[in-house]
């Protein structure tokens, strides 16, 4: 599977201007080697963390006998940030959201339909 990394970059740019001061942070990595490819205001020991946790959680999931991990799954912090890991294939992007400065409206109805369907034509 390859990678449009041009793709990508569009991707974050798009970010800035939809979420405006709400985005704070993305990065879009690998999973196979949880090394970011692209990002903003990047977090590599984040991409780490958050690779590893989302084999867990797909794991977890598929041992308590539900179905596995879909597209995304949030985690909201205690200073109303949020954050969202998408995984598409091979690939994962991490988000950190600030709620102060955007809504769960705009992040869910515009930002996260269009960032996936950035990140499946990317590495398609």
């Amino acid at each position: 599977m390859s990678i449009k990394i041009d793709k990508l970059k569009q991707i974050i740019e798009e970010l800035k201007e939809d979420m405006g001061n709400g985005f704070v942070a993305t990065d879009i990595w690998a999973t196979a080697d949880a090394q970011p490819l692209v990002g903003y205001n990047s977090q590599p020991k984040a991409v780490a963390l958050f690779n590893e946790v989302t084999r867990m959680l797909d794991k977890t999931l598929r041992s308590a006998e539900f179905s596995g991990l879909g597209d995304y799954y949030l985690v909201h912090l205690d200073n109303d940030h949020l954050v969202v890991i998408l995984s598409i294939g091979d690939y994962q992007q991490g988000m950190l959201v600030d709620l102060s400065k955007t809504t769960m409206g705009i992040l869910m109805s515009v930002v996260l339909p269009k960032v996936l369907a950035g990140l499946k034509e990317a590495t398609q």
